[in-house]
């Protein structure tokens, strides 16, 4: 029995839907062609993203930062090539840099966080998933420090300290030596508005983990590493030197916020970190300093010479108050 003819129409039918569905589309005259990725193409866009400067659609940045917040994480990643101020070392000065005042947050943050190796100087990328150190949180604070660098033309002048003449054995007979100099640092300023504040011990704490500890260690304790300077580190704030100690504690006060109002360089012929001007700079309210000032007292107690006015709080009548010349929490 003969088939049906119409049954051959079957498979040729299928050989041309076939030929069709395998046959490339015709793309249409005038659009830019779509290209192919190359044989072996990299497993993820991380390259691709970092040749386009684009790092930061990967990460969570560049966000708004706090210039307080950056300048101990610029003092302890950044000085040793960029300088304590800004000024250039074996890396390029930061002051006044073009490329920093005419950059969007976004171009700034992916040279920080990729590093830039062009024209011979190799900065490393400090983000920590490009192998660096700091969070993308680090990043943007260093950016808002960054910032302020640009409107500061002139350097801040800095008287430098005299190192502290060789000590000589006194005789038995001899009469009692002169009491040693006060500490005092090496820009010049009266104390500021915070002495007259209240300081918050349990503030205080706090704030001095976020904008201290990085370069005087936990509880003012651990020496960090300070180069070019004459003690080699950097000043502990435990116990405090004694010449700042001060039983009267508007007067232990006043020394103490002097340092972090107006700054001070560490004697040497080129310190890496020296201490900022907080006040100065605005990089911390009067409000914060005193709460800071109040913790810094309360790690070096001594016995107070005068009591705080009975408006003022103390440690006695509200644990987490003090103010910043009424006597510590012991």
């Amino acid at each position: 029995m003969r088939s049906p003819k119409w049954l051959l129409f079957i498979p040729i039918t299928l050989m041309i839907l076939w030929f069709v569905a395998c046959t490339p589309n015709q793309q249409p005259v005038g659009l830019t062609p779509i290209p192919s990725m190359a044989p072996r193409a990299t497993e993820t866009l991380m390259p691709a993203l970092e040749a386009q400067g684009n790092i930061q659609n990967v990460v969570s940045g560049p966000r708004k930062g706090e210039a307080g917040l950056g300048v101990p994480i610029y003092m302890k990643y950044c000085s040793e090539c960029h300088g304590n101020n800004g000024q250039g070392i074996n890396g390029p000065e930061l002051r006044g840099d073009k490329f920093i005042q005419e950059s969007t947050d976004s171009a700034l943050f992916t040279k920080i966080a990729i590093g830039d190796h062009k024209n011979d100087q190799v900065m490393p990328g400090w983000l920590q998933n490009k192998g660096g150190e700091l969070t993308p949180e680090d990043i943007n604070n260093v950016m808002a420090y960054l910032r302020t660098l640009e409107i500061q033309s002139v350097l801040p002048t800095a008287t430098p300290i005299p190192p502290p003449p060789t000590e000589t054995p006194l005789p038995p007979d001899a009469p009692t030596a002169e009491p040693a100099e006060a500490a005092a640092p090496s820009n010049p300023g009266d104390p500021g508005p915070a002495v007259q504040l209240t300081g918050n011990l349990s503030n205080g704490k706090i704030l001095f983990g976020h904008y201290c500890t990085a370069c005087h260690g936990p509880e003012g304790i651990v020496p960090v590493p300070n180069p070019g300077t004459n003690d080699q580190v950097i000043p502990q704030l435990y116990p405090l030197d004694e010449t700042i100690q001060d039983a009267d504690l508007k007067a232990f006060t006043n020394k103490v916020d002097v340092f972090i109002e107006h700054g001070s360089t560490p004697a040497g012929d080129a310190p890496q970190i020296n201490m900022p001007a907080f006040g100065d700079e605005k990089y911390l309210t009067p409000q914060q300093i005193a709460d800071i000032i109040t913790y810094v007292i309360s790690l070096n107690p001594v016995q107070p010479t005068e009591t705080a006015q009975p408006d003022q709080a103390t440690p006695a009548a509200q644990p987490d108050q003090a103010t910043a010349t009424a006597t510590p929490a012991q």
